[in-house]
């Protein structure tokens, strides 16, 4: 084996996993080697996890040169100048994926296997020489989920990312030092990469055991009611304050969550901070239910404090305008119907099944806001602003047809009008939202998609469930059982529900730009828990406790084991208790295209993801306490 020389700092993932392999490999900071390597058989230069790309000081240089003038093998990281290339300046690849270009140079991978190093940069170099051997190429938003097949057009097209220089020199034009807690993705695509860099330096195969991922996932669990759920729901709790998602304990907002971008340097991730009026509302509702279920005062005190945000400070409470609550703290005139639903439905669950809040009358103002600019079928445009309101504005969106016949947009806003009027609100709610509901079953499966057809699935089991609780009628049970029997179709063995899009109509299926889905292709094991299977948990616990069917609590059952199995276990805080938008059911792993503008796979939303999925979970002791109940009686 030969002695390698690593210059760079010795935490880094790839330095301690080549010197705890590598008999005799030896670390050292760069700024603090001796211009001689000559004992020396191997070097690898380590600069990604450095502020910028690591420039060689002129001795150093020559030493470096000297080893690749004797052939012997070298491999550079982040490093702006080697032989006859030079950089210019780092440039972004927050939605740039990795093609792996050949077959037989790394065991176990393919050509035309994807890899994705999240929020990175590459050194873009100058004189590359023709000879040079492109092995992973850089590409901007790749259609697929892990493998595509590649012409050589397409190969060319890429920027060179990792790279053979010559025989011995192999560089990487991008941070990969911390592949490790940078999460790089999927693992079984990069460990290939990573052992064949050792075995360039080492001159031999070398059988490495890779560290543990920073974040870990459970194993297969069975549930079998709600009580079963209870410590992933205390973890899920603690990870609002844990992480600082709660601002002032709520009484500010709520943080969004954390972004998608992981930063390839020390693999932090990085937050996002704006203040959401649905997020807010939604971190609430999480710590309402468990008040209800628990009694405990800490979470009343949250709940409270989220509350008064919402219906104090983004509620409008006077003019033409009373009653419409804000989208956020920056679009301050927006309103976003199916945003405002998810901020005010923690209060009208808590107010329907034995809270005492104040709230509930600003929450049926909320409503009453948005049905004055609800068409004739129930349904609404995507959004309103304040600045177009005109009189005559309003009298147009009464109209019928104006609306967006779909489930993203209007099914949860009727799921909110269904439970105002339960909890005691006018029944001109309710028939706004049997009228909306039916416009869009109407045209089901071929309603308007934002993000795929599971998607809309999703959205419609509570409300769904709420319509037949109100209605009686068996029209409206039938849909709940049809849109419950569709969604079978594409639930994996793991218990999650994979993306699915016919005809790829949705308007985010596959985009590259802007947001996006993170299907490539029907068939892709993905699950989506910011758009799709987030929802499922409320909405078959409301089913089960509406129709006391078995087959409801059984799908609630196969959701909650599957989401319990998502839950990021880790020992950094910020990520532990929390789940991501996007699992990779056949690896459980957080993995999925990563194109979307804002919300790419290992995203962390407080309010859409994690909050949705504690309420779902924990809404099962309310339903079945309402069994047990209806029982009894």
């Amino acid at each position: 084996m030969n002695r390698i020389l690593i210059l760079g700092t010795a935490q880094s993932d790839l330095a301690s996993l080549i010197l705890s392999h590598c008999d005799g490999a030896v670390c050292c900071a760069v700024d603090a080697i001796d211009a001689s390597f000559e004992e020396f058989d191997a070097l690898c230069i380590l600069g990604g996890d450095r502020e910028a790309p690591l420039v060689l000081s002129a001795p150093i240089r020559c030493a470096v040169e000297q080893m690749r003038a004797a052939e012997k093998p070298v491999f550079c990281e982040f490093v702006a100048s080697v032989g006859s290339v030079y950089s210019d300046k780092p440039l972004p690849t927050t939605h740039h994926r990795l093609l792996y270009g050949t077959d037989g140079t790394f065991a176990d991978l393919r050509c035309g296997d994807v890899l994705d190093a999240h929020y990175n940069e590459r050194i873009p170099y100058y004189f590359i020489p023709a000879t040079a051997k492109n092995i992973l190429t850089y590409h901007d938003y790749l259609c697929a989920h892990d493998h595509l097949d590649v012409s050589e057009a397409l190969l060319c097209s890429g920027s060179p990312a990792l790279w053979m220089l010559d025989d011995t020199t192999l560089l990487a034009s991008f941070r990969l030092c911390n592949f490790n807690r940078a999460r790089f993705a999927p693992r079984d695509h990069w460990q290939p990469v990573i052992s064949g860099i050792v075995t360039h330096l080492a001159g031999e195969i070398v059988p490495l055991t890779f560290p543990a991922p920073r974040i870990t996932h459970a194993t297969a669990c069975t549930v079998t009611c709600a009580a079963d759920t209870d410590a992933t729901v205390a973890r899920g709790l603690r990870w609002f304050s844990a992480a600082g998602i709660l601002k002032n304990n709520g009484l500010l907002g709520v943080h969004e969550g954390y972004s998608h971008h992981i930063r390839a340097r020390d693999g932090a991730q990085l937050r996002a901070d704006q203040i959401r009026t649905d997020c807010t509302g939604e971190v609430g509702g999480a710590f309402a239910l468990d008040h209800l279920i628990t009694g405990h005062e800490h979470s009343h005190s949250v709940y409270q404090a989220t509350a008064h945000f919402c219906f104090t400070y983004m509620q409008c409470k006077e003019d033409e305008h009373r009653g419409m609550i804000r989208w956020s703290e920056m679009a301050w005139e927006t309103c976003y119907q199916d945003d405002v639903a998810r901020a005010i439905l923690p209060t009208l669950l808590y107010h329907n099944f034995g809270g005492n809040t104040p709230h509930f009358d600003e929450a049926v103002d909320a409503l009453r806001y948005m049905a004055d600019t609800t068409g004739e079928d129930g349904l609404r445009v995507f959004r309103t602003d304040c600045c177009n309101l005109s009189a005559a504005y309003r009298e147009q969106l009464r109209q019928a047809g104006i609306g967006i016949p779909c489930a993203h947009y209007n099914a949860y806003y009727h799921a909110a009008l269904l439970l105002a009027t339960r909890g005691g609100a006018d029944r001109c709610f309710a028939d706004l939202a049997v009228r909306g509901l039916e416009s869009i079953m109407a045209l089901y499966p071929d309603t308007r998609r934002e993000t795929s057809e599971t998607e809309e699935m999703c959205r419609l089991v509570l409300p769904l469930a709420l319509l037949y609780e109100y209605t009686g009628e068996q029209r409206h049970y039938d849909m709940l059982c049809r849109v419950t029997e569709d969604l079978a179709r594409v639930q994996h063995p793991s218990g999650g529900y994979a993306e699915w899009d016919t005809g790829y109509r949705a308007a985010c299926a596959r985009n590259d730009r802007g947001e996006c889905a993170l299907l490539a292709n029907n068939g892709d094991p993905v699950a989506d828990l910011l758009y799709s299977n987030n929802w499922l948990p409320l909405g078959f616990a409301y089913a089960y406790m509406v129709t006391g069917e078995q087959h409801f609590h059984q799908k609630w059952c196969e959701i909650a084991a599957f989401l319990l199995r998502c839950q990021l276990q880790s020992d950094d805080p910020l990520l532990d208790g929390a789940w991501t938008r996007a699992m990779d059911m056949n690896r459980m792993e957080s993995y999925g295209v990563p194109h979307d503008v804002g919300w790419a796979p290992c995203c962390i939303e407080s309010g859409w993801t994690v909050a949705e999925i504690l309420m779902g979970l924990q809404f099962m002791h309310v339903a079945e306490k309402q069994r047990r109940s209806a029982s009894a009686q």
